[in-house]
């Protein structure tokens, strides 16, 4: 699809097709905290192309506040560095998905910085407009892009802030580099090829062996099911895993209740979709599997792990490594790194986390030497796109210095409530499965009442915040 030529350019000979990927580059560059900065395709290939990353600078910083009170970094307020944040993925894109994150951060007086993974979204194509060969996607050129872009930017030290495989890259950045970290904040995180069987472990006790006393009901009607042939439990592994994570124990047994009637087939299949959708249809400056998919296969060996058993949650990944190389080893031996690392480090999980567990959280938290560990309860895998303000005030507690002392306000952290994706992605789901276990009427009675019960909280939050600021009426952020 094309549209017409820009203003000005009457002298082009054709249409400025705004969807042309070289062309939506060159009009994100308008953007005015977009850098580049031009890197060699690998270690053997010297040609280049841009690589991006994304500046937000500190604007007034606002104080956190809890319950109307300040909640700043005790003796410290002012960042003693700048925040590199590193999502998940690799597939995540950074620059667009966190750009109200980074103003929202920038708003609290931190200066912060995403790179664009190569591969993905802004950094996908070469200098002619190509993609990246996908031999030139690897982990040891997205470290080193990461080094790229402090040296760019000019940014001795940073408070390194990494989400699951994010996580990773961070803990490899503080052992190889560690003259370049200030502190490092370690959400969900990845510590090894190993960590997806310790996943497939956590996730069979809950919903198909039973051992777990608050899920054995649901497990014991699964077991049921499948005996019966009304459940293929070889590939519902990510569906039980999605639905969890998005909606925690209740939203499976409520599903698994509507299958145990002869209902729930509609919700089943909606996610069974999304997810594959998910992989195949990726979404450009989002998210984008065809090029960095070879790091999560072929050097972190997602899906390695994958036996075929009921619910294992590793079957897709399992299939999507037959398209590329075949795992040939971790590049770090982060296991063996962790105790090499110096800089502050805060590792930070869900308790209800059953994609990276909290398992492997408390044993990264002990391979580190001083590191400290905050568990959130309820909290499902990473922080930084499920609870997105806990994450805000670990970065910037972190880069003040005093990352060490928020598990002291652990209580305060955990009443912060979900992000707005979290909770839309929640309320889907619940919707969903409403819709199949109610009546028309009743469904509308029940949305109408759970609307009503959102106002009055938003007028209660209101009040509160009133009195908190002298009667002003302006409401309290808690972050």
């Amino acid at each position: 699809m094309s549209v017409p030529a820009l203003p000005g350019a009457g002298r082009r000979s054709r249409a400025a097709d705004l969807f042309d990927r070289a062309a939506q580059d060159d009009l994100l560059q308008l953007r005015n905290d977009l850098m580049t900065v031009y890197r060699e395709f690998s270690a053997e290939d010297p040609r280049l192309f841009p690589l991006r990353y994304a500046r937000t600078v500190p604007r007034r910083a606002h104080p956190v506040r809890q319950n109307g009170r300040a909640l700043v970094p005790p003796g410290i307020a002012t960042p003693q560095a700048p925040v590199l944040l590193i999502p998940d993925g690799p597939a995540r894109a950074s620059v667009i998905p966190y750009d109200v994150m980074r103003r929202s951060l920038a708003s609290r007086g931190l200066d912060v910085l995403m790179m664009e993974h190569r591969g993905v979204g802004l950094s996908r194509l070469d200098s002619e407009g190509h993609d990246l060969p996908a031999e030139t996607i690897a982990l040891r050129e997205v470290l080193d892009d990461h080094i790229a872009v402090l040296d760019h930017a000019r940014v001795p030290r940073a408070a390194v802030v990494g989400t699951g495989y994010g996580a990773y890259l961070a803990q490899a950045l503080a052992a190889l580099h560690p003259e370049r970290v200030h502190s490092l904040v370690l959400d969900s995180p990845l510590t090894s090829a190993g960590d997806e069987a310790i996943a497939q472990r956590a996730l069979r006790p809950l919903y198909w062996d039973g051992t777990e006393p608050s899920t054995s009901t649901t497990a014991r009607t699964l077991r049921r099911l499948a005996a019966e042939g009304t459940f293929d439990a070889e590939r519902s592994g990510m569906v039980i895993l999605a639905v969890h994570e998005h909606g925690g124990p209740q939203a499976v047994r409520d599903l698994v209740d509507l299958l145990a009637v002869g209902r729930g087939n509609l919700a089943w299949t909606s996610v069974r979709q999304v997810l594959n959708q998910a992989w195949l249809q990726s979404t450009p400056y989002v998210i984008e599997h065809d090029l960095a998919s070879r790091i999560l296969h072929t050097e972190l060996g997602s899906g390695s792990h994958a036996d075929g058993g009921p619910l294992d949650p590793l079957r897709q990944a399992g299939k999507r490594a037959r398209a590329v190389p075949c795992f040939r080893g971790e590049p770090f031996d982060l296991h063996a790194l962790a105790p090499t690392i110096t800089a502050p480090t805060l590792v930070l999980t869900g308790t209800q986390d059953l994609v990276s567990p909290p398992e492997i959280a408390r044993a990264l938290a002990a391979r580190i030497p001083g590191a400290q560990l905050l568990e959130i309860p309820g909290a499902r895998h990473s922080l930084l796109d499920t609870r997105g303000r806990i994450l805000q005030v670990a970065a910037r507690w972190s880069a003040c210095g005093a990352g060490h002392r928020l598990p002291e306000h652990a209580e305060a952290l955990t009443a912060l409530p979900a992000s707005p994706t979290d909770i839309a992605l929640s309320r889907g789901l619940q919707i969903a499965l409403a819709a199949e276990r109610w009546s028309p009427w009743r469904l509308r009675l029940e949305s109408a009442r759970a609307e009503r019960a959102r106002l009055a909280r938003g007028r209660a939050a209101t009040g509160r915040a009133g009195r908190g600021r002298g009667g002003a009426g302006e409401r309290a952020d808690p972050v």
